[in-house]
């Protein structure tokens, strides 16, 4: 009788270890650096958890869209943010379907600064997908000025929650018209609404 509590207690108690020893180099794994016991207990790192899985350098800045349009008399208006993002609350966790535009608009711009740097003819940027993505949605998703003939977008970074960070423009588009192709302008707003330069 004696011998079988002890071997529960040995045996309790070595789980224990096992646990504490795992969660030790959980949190060991997160500094970045694995631990040299580490490599030996999980060499193909499966069993230690990495809670940056998903996002190893995690996003610490926010992408914001700014627009302003042109109107036929070549004014320009004032530069206005599009507000993607909203302050975060509880229910967020559960139910948050802005979070997919945010996502999204994250994703654009991420993948636009990553192309941009690789094209060399910059007239070609504007063809790219990122680029066409972001066009479609100053062109079609956010209110415009009346008359407003020709719009152009900026992508910004912040740190929404670091007011340390100061705000930073990343890219700035050409003008495009909000008419298109498929509509003719009058002749004398279609010279205003030509891009200078």
């Amino acid at each position: 009788m004696r011998r079988t509590t002890i071997a529960k207690l040995a045996g309790r108690w070595s789980l224990y270890g096992l646990l504490a020893s795992w969660f030790g180099l959980t949190l060991y794994q997160q500094a970045g650096a694995p631990h040299w016991l580490q490599a030996k207990v999980d060499p193909i790192g499966i069993t230690i958890p990495n809670w940056r899985f998903f996002a190893p350098l995690p996003g610490r800045h926010d992408y914001n869209v700014l627009y302003r349009d042109r109107l036929p008399d070549g004014t320009v208006t004032a530069w206005r943010e599009e507000e993607i993002s909203v302050p975060r609350k509880m229910l967020q966790m559960v139910w948050h379907p802005r979070r997919r535009m945010e996502k999204a608009l994250s994703d654009v711009a991420s993948q636009l600064f990553s192309m941009v740097d690789k094209v060399e003819d910059r007239t070609i940027i504007q063809l790219l997908m990122p680029y066409l993505a972001l066009l479609n949605f100053v062109t079609n998703q956010v209110p415009h000025r009346d008359g407003a003939v020709d719009v152009q977008f900026m992508i910004a970074q912040s740190a929404t929650y670091d007011p340390t960070v100061e705000p930073a423009m990343m890219f700035l588009s050409e003008w495009h018209s909000l008419y298109g192709e498929a509509r003719s302008l009058p002749a004398e707003a279609a010279r205003e609404a030509v891009p200078a330069g």
